[in-house]
């Protein structure tokens, strides 16, 4: 007895199949677009450029994500090269109809990887810090100690910055110096201590935020004190270029979208000579002035040396400063 197929189940069989070739092609796709974003994870961080995108604490969490990655996408290139044809359980969104649909959907998808791979990975810059706007202070101003200093002393006028020549209180007893204005301040008392028990202040890397705030809030108190930091050169129209510039770092919490831009008033006599966005390490004294009517640091450079841009360009917040310091410290010796 012969048996014959009805045409009604040859045209579902051809459609199933059909069906199903296009859902492990779409398949394939996803799984070599899980699997390159895996590669990429892994490129930046081979090339140590990942700071570029995210804080410390996000690196560990992104880097966790590789495995899963790349067996999520061994899996499915499994599933659509050898998984059977009813692999597909019909419970998910149908893939795109037709190629152009399916191109369209696809390149947006592919375009930032594709984008990320080819273009160079660099730092922020002058241009977002003029967009997002440059501070000048770190210590909120309610905070900051309001005793008037011990002499009067006369101010020189630059363009719309009032810089008051340097008060040295290296006379004044160090207990009395850094009392915290409150308890939220403590740390801050705590670190201005050991800072200013050094000839010369270096800002270091690790908690650049944290000692900028500390030498703002106690600015007086620190005036005439050497110190040496690092930054790139920023320029804005409200700044008299022959004898100023702002030393900018961007502070990253998260990833460069919530960059803030922070920088340093530099004094030097010939200002305009230094390229923006250049890398350079200055060693001055400090000292203090008013930029639109709120008290700044201001650092009287007596060296500016051009420098290469640090491994890391960004600075990031320290949960304990003081134990960073003197982890530092120890390292040092």
């Amino acid at each position: 007895m012969s048996h014959t197929t009805s045409p009604t189940y040859r045209t579902a069989s051809k459609k199933f199949f059909s069906n199903s070739a296009s859902i492990r092609f779409h398949t394939l796709i996803r799984a070599t677009w899980i699997g390159s974003l895996a590669v990429y994870i892994m490129h930046l961080q081979s090339t140590n450029s990942l700071h570029y995108y995210l804080a410390p604490t996000m690196q560990k969490l992104l880097l966790g994500c590789v495995i899963p990655f790349i067996f999520i996408a061994i899996v499915m290139a499994c599933h659509a090269l050898f998984g059977r044809n009813e692999f597909d359980c019909g419970c998910e969104h149908p893939p795109p109809s037709g190629i152009m649909r399916s191109v369209l959907l696809y390149g947006l998808i592919a375009l930032p990887l594709i984008m990320g791979f080819l273009l160079p990975d660099q730092a922020l810059g002058s241009s977002m810090a003029s967009q997002k706007g440059m501070s000048l202070t770190y210590a909120p101003p309610e905070i900051r100690r309001k005793e008037p200093l011990p002499n009067s002393t006369p101010r020189l006028h630059v363009k719309d910055v009032t810089v008051p020549q340097d008060t040295n209180l290296a006379d004044t007893p160090t207990s009395v110096k850094f009392v915290p204005p409150d308890e939220y301040s403590r740390e801050f008392a705590e670190l201005a201590e050991k800072l200013y028990e050094q000839p010369i202040i270096e800002v270091h890397q690790e908690i650049f935020s944290e000692t900028l705030g500390t030498l703002d809030m106690f600015q007086r108190q620190f005036s005439g004190k050497k110190i040496t930091l690092t930054g790139f050169v920023y320029r804005d129209e409200g700044m008299e270029h022959e004898s100023h510039f702002a030393l900018g770092r961007f502070l990253v919490m998260c990833c460069p979208a919530d960059a803030a831009p922070f920088g340093v008033m530099i004094h030097i006599p010939d200002a305009k000579k230094l390229k923006k966005d250049s890398w350079v390490q200055v060693t001055g004294t400090i000292g203090s002035a008013q930029v639109d009517g709120q008290d700044t640091l201001e650092i009287k450079a007596t060296q500016v040396t051009p420098i290469d841009q640090p491994a890391t360009p960004y600075i990031y917040t320290n949960a304990d400063s003081v134990k960073a310091y003197d982890a530092i410290r120890s390292k040092q010796r």
